[in-house]
C-alpha cells in the first residue's frame, strides 16, 4: 500500500517553507485530480499548479500515488476534526445503551453535522470531485483504504450500531447496513450530484439559507424514518409476545434465513 512520503525540510529554519509547499502541491493536486481523475492530471501539470518544479514532488512524496494518498490524508484530517465529537458521542451513548429518544437524537446529530461540513468546508468543496471520483472506484486502492480505515469504517459502525438497536437488528445485519446507506445518501446527492440537483432547484448555489433548509431537512426525513422504524420494531415485538415468542425471534428468522 503507498503511503504519503515521510515529511522532509532542510536545516536551518526550512521546515516551514517544506510544509508550505507541500500544501501548496496538496491543494492543487485534488483540485486537477478532481477534474482530469488520477490518470488525466499529470505529475507536471501538479507541479505547475502549486508553483514548483516537477522534482519537487518527488522529493515530498516519491510518486503520483504518494501525493494522491497525502490528498486523502489531508480530507481524512479535515473530516474527522469536524465530526469526531458527533461521532465519539454516538459510540458512548451506544455503550451506555442510552434509550430509542436519544439514539435517535444522536444519529441526526451525525446527520446533521455531516451535512454543514459538506457545505461550509472550503476543503469539502475543494475535494468534492475528488470525493466523488474516489468512492466510484478510481484512483489508486490505498487512497480509497485510506479513507474507509480513518473514517468511513468507524462512522459506519456508530451509525449502523445504533440503527441495528431502533430496529432490533443487528448491526451488522444486510437490513440495517442497506437502511444506513439510504439515509445517508440524503446527503450525498447534494454533495456527490450538486450540478444536477442545483439545476432541477433552479439554485446557482448554496448559500446559509439554503443550507439551513436542507439541515432542517434532513433532520426532519431522518427522525420520522427513524422513528417509524421504533414503531415497527415494537408491534413487531407485541406480536412476538402475543405468541409467546422472545422479541430476539426477529434476528434468529433472519441469521436463519441468511444460512439458506
Amino acid at each position: 500500500m503507498a503511503r504519503a512520503a515521510k515529511h522532509r525540510h532542510v536545516a536551518g529554519g526550512g521546515y516551514a517553507r517544506g510544509e508550505e509547499t507541500r500544501a501548496r502541491i496538496v491543494s492543487a493536486a485534488l483540485r486537477l485530480f478532481g477534474e482530469r481523475g488520477f490518470d488525466g492530471a499529470s505529475t507536471r501539470d501538479i507541479a505547475a499548479g502549486a508553483g514548483v518544479n516537477a522534482p519537487a514532488l518527488q522529493y515530498y512524496f516519491d510518486s503520483k500515488e504518494g501525493v494522491y494518498v497525502a490528498c486523502v490524508e489531508h480530507i481524512v484530517k479535515r473530516v474527522w476534526e469536524s465530526m469526531s465529537g458527533v461521532i465519539d458521542d454516538a459510540e458512548r451513548r451506544a455503550a451506555e445503551n442510552a434509550d430509542d429518544a436519544a439514539l435517535i437524537e444522536t444519529y441526526c446529530e451525525i446527520q446533521v453535522q455531516l451535512c454543514r461540513f459538506m457545505f461550509t468546508s472550503e476543503e469539502a468543496e475543494v475535494g468534492r470531485l475528488f470525493m466523488a471520483r474516489l468512492q466510484s472506484g478510481e484512483g489508486p486502492p490505498a487512497g480509497f483504504q485510506s479513507i474507509y480505515q480513518h473514517i468511513s469504517s468507524r462512522m459506519s459502525i456508530a451509525l449502523s450500531t445504533i440503527l441495528g438497536r431502533l430496529l432490533g437488528l443487528p448491526a451488522e445485519d444486510e437490513e440495517t447496513l442497506v437502511r444506513s446507506a439510504m439515509l445517508t445518501g440524503q446527503l450525498h446527492v447534494f454533495h456527490v450530484s450538486q450540478h444536477s440537483v442545483l439545476t432541477q432547484l433552479k439554485w446557482d448555489r448554496i448559500d446559509e439559507r439554503r443550507l439551513n433548509l436542507l439541515v432542517r431537512l434532513v433532520r426532519e426525513h431522518t427522525a420520522t424514518l427513524l422513528r417509524a422504524m421504533v414503531k415497527s420494531r415494537d408491534s413487531a415485538n407485541t406480536v412476538h409476545a402475543l405468541h409467546g415468542k422472545r422479541p430476539a425471534s426477529r434476528i434468529k428468522k433472519k441469521v436463519a434465513a441468511g444460512r439458506h
